[in-house]
């Protein structure tokens, strides 16, 4: 795909000071296309993805959403490790559905490692130099001799240090450095990266707290699963729908003729393809009675 990030200095938003002295750090990318081809592809912004209150409380936003890839998790932790935090302060918040805000929001492909790797990486790597400025400014110090470790700023020669969150006010009122020149860390210290981390929201899956899409309803709603033919360009010959049509929550079972297509390579539109078709009260009706055809 190349590269679908072009960072300057003007591609990182300005600092904004939030009540009670937080910080909120965002970056802007270029517009880029995912395999769209010819014309002008979407412009999109991302920011905020790094909060650090007064108190220290450490907020970063997940952007992709999650269906069971992990992506809530290591998206943030690509911030984390730049960043220069422990894993365990960081509070993980899924971003809403914004792509001016948060550029692509997509889940497919197994595209949010490779995509994500270096912008997140340097979004972090800036937010860790610019606290380091506000440090040294504080201190009258060179930022050369400021070091950082776990979520604070630490200058050896005359033993003084200082949290992120005692510093994120300063930092807001300096100017972002150019992406492309932040240093980045030597992989041998990572510390979070490619490390095992329990998924932010293991516990909360497991009993049941989150929302899924076969938990929306709407009055009089109903929920369908289609059978495809398991050769490819195939279609239905015979289906035992009356059979099917008896079992439990069951309103209709439909087979779908296919709609041909254009395309040499693929005999049926996309989506189009030859199928049954079972419409049921409950999604779990639905893929249940499936197993019957």
């Amino acid at each position: 795909m190349g590269n679908e990030y072009d960072f300057d200095r003007r591609s990182f938003l300005k600092m904004t000071a939030l009540a009670g002295g937080a910080v909120a750090l965002g970056l802007y990318e270029e517009p880029w296309s995912f395999a769209q081809g010819p014309g002008k592809p979407p412009a999109f912004v991302a920011t905020a993805f790094i909060r650090i209150n007064s108190s220290g409380a450490i907020t970063l936003m997940a952007k992709n959403p999650e269906l069971g890839q992990g992506v809530k998790t290591m998206l943030p932790m690509l911030i984390a490790e730049e960043l220069d935090v422990d894993w365990k302060d960081v509070r993980v918040e899924q971003a809403g559905l914004d792509e001016e805000v948060f550029g692509p929001q997509a889940t497919g492909g197994s595209t949010a490692t490779p995509i994500n790797w270096d912008p997140l990486r340097r979004v972090g790597a800036a937010y860790r130099q610019m606290l380091i400025a506000g440090a040294a400014q504080t201190w009258g110090v060179p930022e050369s001799e400021c070091t950082t470790d776990r979520g604070k700023i630490l200058h050896a020669k005359s033993n003084r240090q200082a949290t992120y969150g005692e510093l994120a006010a300063r930092a807001a009122t300096l100017t972002p450095p150019d992406l492309k020149s932040v240093k980045l860390k030597d992989p041998r210290d990572y510390r979070i990266v490619g490390r095992s981390q329990r998924g932010v929201d293991t516990r909360a899956i497991l009993t049941g707290v989150p929302i899924f899409s076969t938990d929306f309803t709407l009055p009089g709603m109903l929920n369908a699963v289609i059978q495809r033919c398991p050769v490819f360009g195939g279609k239905v010959k015979s289906a035992n729908t009356d059979e099917v049509t008896k079992l439990p929550g069951i309103r209709k079972v439909v087979i779908i003729e296919g709609t041909l297509s254009t395309d040499p390579v693929a005999p049926w539109e996309p989506g189009m393809e030859p199928g049954v078709a079972i419409l049921a009260d409950t999604w779990w009706q639905a893929q249940s009675a499936r197993k019957s055809l």
